[in-house]
């Protein structure tokens, strides 16, 4: 049965892990990219760095691949992969 929800389900259900964790680690990665204290001139351009790349990523990862996905996957029929013998939609219901 083709799901055409399926998605904007995906996305929902993913959208908030992939913001906290990026959150977490760019909050993590700022006071090397501020550089204070010892040998901060050395580490500075390494969490500069980090912090980009964190937010290409993640910016990548929520509007750039569904793009790609829904065009190279989104028209092909779902079927389900569970092995629930109880879930009539899954392939493997009655074997």
């Amino acid at each position: 049965m083709l799901n055409t929800n399926i998605g904007l389900e995906a996305a929902k259900n993913r959208l908030r892990p992939i913001l906290m964790t990026s959150i977490a680690m760019i909050a993590g990665m700022i006071p090397m990219a501020i550089g204070f204290g010892e040998g901060a001139e050395q580490t500075a351009p390494l969490g500069i760095a980090v912090i980009g790349g964190l937010l290409f990523s993640t910016v990548t990862t929520l509007f750039v691949l569904p793009v790609i996905y829904s065009r190279v996957i989104g028209s092909k029929q779902y079927v389900s992969a569970s092995l629930d013998p109880d879930d009539e939609t899954s392939k493997n219901f009655g074997q």
